[in-house]
């Protein structure tokens, strides 16, 4: 049965080594393309064209989302998001010098604390607890001061490392078919592969007014042992989304049985019939 397919796919990954599974459901493209190497085998007067040679089958997947997640990129980097405490820089804008030629930071300071005023010129000073003393020379009270320091925070993280690469995952792809007279779902159609690995190229830019939709490449192999590299499944559901088993043959309608001629006698009936001379 021909089928409209209008829709992008839903995604989920399973790393090979323990399970860990990615999902999203904000996909912009979920694609893959195919190639093979042809060579022509040419022979015979004219070295005219005999056979085509084709090998070297390979798959390429690519996926768009539309939302910025870190799990895609511990993908593309082959490493696991890690729990933690970490120091990152915090900028206080618009202090303002007290009448005592101090300011008050608004997290507490781990190190020094660098002071800027609005001419660019800086100092680094220690800081008491989340206040900084500033030197007469600097700053005069009422003056306006940036600060830049580092705090602690907590949160998830993820190493990019030089010896590290990306695993191997399994990935399936979900999408679905509608009925071009009805516009009803009538299918689920699945792309499922065994063997993919990130290609490791990740292109990451942060433009303001631009979402960062972050892309990732994956080449598929095939199963060891095997040349058998995914499927595709077509599966039938109805009104609900819930699947249906089309594949048992419909049974056969029963037969109506016959009605008695009620002016019929059911018993055995005997005709005579006369031979003429």
């Amino acid at each position: 049965m021909k089928t409209v397919i209008n829709d992008t796919a839903d995604v989920i990954l399973k790393r090979k080594r323990d399970g860990h599974l990615v999902a999203t459901a904000e996909a912009q493209i979920a694609g893959f393309s195919q190639a093979v190497t042809q060579d022509k085998l040419k022979g015979g007067i004219g070295n005219r064209t005999i056979a085509i040679l084709r090998s070297d089958k390979e798959i390429t997947l690519n996926l768009k989302n539309a939302l910025f997640d870190l799990e895609w990129l511990a993908m593309s980097q082959g490493v696991e998001i890690e729990k933690g405490t970490f120091n990152v820089y915090k900028t206080d804008y618009d202090l303002i010098v007290s009448d005592i030629g101090e300011v008050a930071v608004t997290r507490e300071p781990i190190g020094l604390v660098t002071l800027q005023d609005a001419k660019g010129n800086s100092i680094t000073l220690e800081a008491e607890d989340k206040t900084v003393t500033v030197p007469e020379e600097f700053a005069k009270p009422g003056d306006e001061l940036l600060a830049i320091y580092k705090e602690e925070v907590k949160g998830r993280s993820m190493e990019i490392a030089s010896d590290k690469f990306s695993e191997k995952y399994e990935i399936e792809y979900r999408t679905i078919e509608y009925d071009p007279d009805t516009n009803q779902v009538i299918n689920y159609l699945y792309f499922q592969f065994d063997n993919v690995t990130p290609s490791g190229e990740f292109d990451m830019s942060l433009e303001n007014g631009t979402a960062l939709t972050p892309e990732l490449k994956f080449e598929a192999t095939a199963k060891r042992g095997s040349g058998k590299m995914g499927r595709v499944l077509q599966i039938p559901v109805d009104e609900d989304g819930n699947p249906i088993d089309d594949t048992q043959p419909s049974p056969e309608p029963e037969q109506p049985e016959p009605t008695p001629d009620p002016g019929s006698d059911t018993g055995t009936q005997t005709k005579s019939v006369d031979i003429g001379d």
